[in-house]
């Protein structure tokens, strides 16, 4: 496998990390990777090492604010601005790679609700899409004094900080909790506005899904105690390709579960791949 690190500068001259796992011989297809709040692309190393070797290109960038990425930590003025960076990704991944290869986007809470918003504008840009964490509303995982904060003071204070308190819903598995705690690169705060364009995101998002017409797979842990109400999304999905997998028992980032548990939900995501190709 080879790893590449590099970075784009955005519209408004803000520097985005991006990284690129690469297997070995010719490329079947490419996954763009958009991560969920307060965290990174590289916290997708089991889906990076499931799918590499099985031929597929993985691109993945810091959300501005975000990771190893410019711009205010734990900021960002509209959720419409990670749309947009994300359409300039895209861009360069087809410049780079050519526009032969199927590409597949992959968006995770946050994420999946900027996958929503993209692919709903521009429909054109990708073979499938995979949706993991998602749903219309935040769970019971979400502190509501928080909640009630990023709401009131997002255009008081939209840099106002707020304590990052996701780490218990993430994974059952104690190493990966502790990962995420220890983790440089997991913002510890995040600012009212990011909180309260959430928000802004999930409306938008259950209302822009029904747009989209490629196929989508969204992947969910049953015990999610951070996004719910998955069901409610689903609903409003139109395309005539759709497919939810509840995993019983698993918390928000199936990825990250306990092993014997991951291991069912990364093959499901290869071989819904491999099916979409």
């Amino acid at each position: 496998m080879e790893h590449e690190e590099s970075k784009y500068v955005t519209r408004d001259g803000i520097d985005i990390f991006y990284q690129v796992w690469k297997p070995e011989g010719t490329p079947k297809g490419i996954v763009q990777i958009v991560h969920g709040l307060a965290e990174h692309a590289g916290r997708y190393m089991h889906v990076v090492n499931k799918l590499v070797p099985q031929g597929y290109l993985i691109y993945g960038d810091d959300h501005r604010g975000h990771g190893r990425s410019g711009g205010h930590k734990g900021f960002v003025k509209s959720i419409n601005d990670f749309v947009q960076d994300q359409k300039e990704f895209t861009k360069i991944i087809k410049d780079k790679e050519g526009a032969n290869l199927p590409l597949f986007l992959l968006g995770h809470s946050m994420g999946s609700l900027i996958s929503i918003l993209y692919i709903s504008d521009s429909p054109d840009d990708f073979k499938g899409l995979i949706l993991s964490g998602t749903g219309s509303a935040v769970g019971e995982g979400v502190n509501w004094f928080t909640i009630i904060l990023a709401k009131t003071m997002s255009k008081i204070l939209p840099k106002m900080t707020l304590k990052n308190e996701l780490s218990d819903g993430v994974s059952r598995d104690p190493a990966v909790k502790e990962a995420y705690n220890n983790d440089p690169y997991v913002l510890d705060k995040i600012t009212t506005r990011l909180g309260a364009e959430i928000f802004t995101g999930l409306k938008a998002a259950k209302s822009s899904i029904g747009n989209i017409k490629i196929p989508i797979l969204v992947q969910k842990g049953g015990e999610d105690p951070l996004i719910i109400k998955t069901e409610e999304l689903m609903k409003n999905v139109t395309t005539e390709d759709s497919t939810l997998k509840m995993y019983e028992g698993l918390f928000h980032e199936v990825y990250n579960e306990l092993e014997e548990d991951r291991e069912v939900v990364l093959n499901d995501l290869n071989e819904w791949l491999n099916s979409h190709l």
